[in-house]
């Protein structure tokens, strides 16, 4: 089954996951009186590095997803997984500086 073994799958998935679980995460944590989207969007832009781990909250999946590409020898859906991983990692640290 070495149809997923492809750079651009493991690079969309882990695009994909990521925001999925930051979502839900967020979704579920939020208890306030403004809509999800008006506080996600707020959080952004107050400059408060609360955005930021919530971006690397949201990566752990993807690390996850890197392993069992490992273990199943989908050598090329795993670089793209680190690829994606890598720059969720760049745009959490540039939100907590």
């Amino acid at each position: 089954m070495k149809v997923f073994n492809k750079f651009w799958i493991g690079l969309l998935i882990s695009i994909i996951l990521p925001i999925v679980f930051g979502l839900t995460y967020f979704n579920m944590a939020y208890r306030g009186d403004q809509s999800m989207w008006e506080a996600l969007f707020l959080t952004a832009k107050s400059g408060l590095p609360l955005f930021g781990k919530l971006i690397l909250l949201s990566t752990f999946p993807d690390l996850g997803l890197i392993f069992i590409f490992y273990k199943a020898d989908y050598w090329h859906a795993c670089r793209g997984t680190i690829v994606a991983t890598a720059l969720f990692f760049v745009i959490s640290f540039i939100y907590l500086s």
